[in-house]
């Protein structure tokens, strides 16, 4: 016992000490749209720039009730669960709403707007070093944004399909072309759904389909259009950016309550992709080994009560067969007096019946007559065990019939009472026939 306690706390030790050792997680994130990496967004942050000067916003926040009709947003990778409703609204004012993404939290607004994900082809007609994971997509209509573009490379991407979106991008297939980005008309804005999230990193703004790309992504989400000059802003969110307040509507408590379970699922979503923080884990590894350690010491110095083999345990009497235990379960407290009353009913019976010499019960009446007939009782006592019979018998007939309200009155007294009275009748009887 000794042993194993030290093993336990050994343990829980171990447990607490690995979670301290936390892990050296690196600062700069992937897209991060400052980052001059491989992985960064500097470069496209760069393009927007000189397309549109002093009027791009690259931040980690994006507050709906900011935006104007004017304004365009573009998401790349979102990693937090995006307020549909809101860029739906957005859009039908007028705004313009880019995502680019391929397997992030995007679903969210594609499903809005009934947009669905569907899997590139396994053997794309182009790609790069022969790698199907970097297909080449080529323009798939005469969109804006694909004007001066020859061919696109992509990474990892996935599909998309919506029935009555236009075609903009696609990767051929053996046979089946798969369209890659999508866009259309909401109300008085536009979307535009673009199936990779990193088609604008900096490693990928070598190719100059993609730069080509970038620029009419840009100049789409802000250009001008038959409602006249726009001039409005391009707002840059990526990865896991904070969501603030509603778009076209008052910020009452149902939009407090929004923005809360915005966070909620946000907070969800991390968890799930990147597992608990570090410090949370090492929270939860104190309070493991805790519970070790109070569980061990509780039980390690408990001495264990003592436990009587089965077969060497007194049985109980109303488990017993015999008259004792028929008169033990009789007896009990928790069985119905009516038993008890039947008991003395069948008892005087045989007893009776025993004494007149029949060889079975004929029934009440009949006892009656026989016991006139032998004159082995006089005429009160006699009638005293007719009263006694019908008693009896009235509650039989409430056990046949199962009226179990009116069972439940019978008390203990009226159970003595019956039985004094039939024993004193038998007793009498027994005299006189003797």
């Amino acid at each position: 016992m000794i042993r194993r306690t030290i093993n336990f706390v050994l343990f829980a030790l171990f447990f607490v000490r690995m979670a301290w050792a936390e892990p050296d997680y690196a600062t700069q994130e992937t897209l991060d749209p400052s980052s001059l990496e491989w992985d960064g967004l500097a470069d496209f942050v760069s393009i927007a720039t000189t397309e549109l000067p002093g009027r791009v916003i690259a931040r980690e926040r994006l507050d709906y009730s900011e935006l104007k009709r004017e304004d365009g947003v573009l998401l790349v990778h979102p990693d937090a669960a995006i307020d549909a409703e809101s860029l739906a609204r957005f859009m039908r004012d007028g705004g313009r709403v880019v995502l680019a993404d391929d397997y992030g939290d995007g679903d969210e607004l594609l499903a809005h707007f009934g947009i669905d994900r569907v899997p590139l082809p396994a053997k794309p007609a182009l790609m790069l070093r022969r790698n199907a994971a970097l297909p080449i997509a080529e323009p798939a209509s005469e969109h804006s944004v694909v004007w001066g573009v020859n061919r696109v490379v992509l990474n990892h991407a996935s599909g998309l399909r919506h029935p009555e979106l236009s075609p903009v991008l696609k990767v051929r297939g053996d046979g089946e072309d798969v369209l890659v980005a999508v866009a259309g008309a909401v109300g008085q804005g536009r979307l535009l759904a673009i199936g990779d999230g990193s088609v604008f990193m900096n490693s990928m703004l070598r190719f100059p389909g993609n730069r080509a790309l970038a620029s009419g992504v840009v100049r789409y989400a802000v250009e001008d259009d038959a409602n006249g000059r726009r001039g409005g802003r391009l707002f840059i969110v990526t990865g896991r950016f904070e969501q603030n307040g509603t778009y076209g509507e008052d910020v009452g408590w149902d939009g407090a309550v929004r923005a809360r379970l915005r966070s909620m699922f946000d907070a969800f979503s991390v968890v799930r992709r990147e597992g608990l923080p570090p410090m949370a884990l090492f929270a939860l590894a104190v309070l493991a080994g805790l519970g070790v350690i109070l569980w061990v010491g509780s039980r390690a110095g408990r001495p264990h009560a003592p436990v009587v083999p089965r077969f060497v345990r007194p049985i109980p009497i109303t488990a017993q067969g015999g008259l004792a235990g028929h008169t033990a379960v009789v007896a009990a407290p928790g069985t119905s007096r009516v038993l008890a009353m039947l008991e003395v009913k069948s008892s005087m019976e045989d007893q009776l019946c025993e004494l007149l010499t029949l060889e079975m019960n004929p029934g009440h009446e009949e006892l009656l007559r026989e016991i006139d007939r032998r004159g082995a009782l006089d005429p009160a006592d006699r009638a005293r065990l007719r009263a006694l019979f019908l008693r009896l018998a009235q509650v039989e007939t409430l056990v046949l019939s199962r009226r179990g309200a009116a069972l439940g009155r019978l008390r203990d007294t009226e159970v003595i009472e019956v039985s004094r009275a039939a024993r004193r009748i038998v007793q009498l009887a027994r005299a006189r026939v003797g």
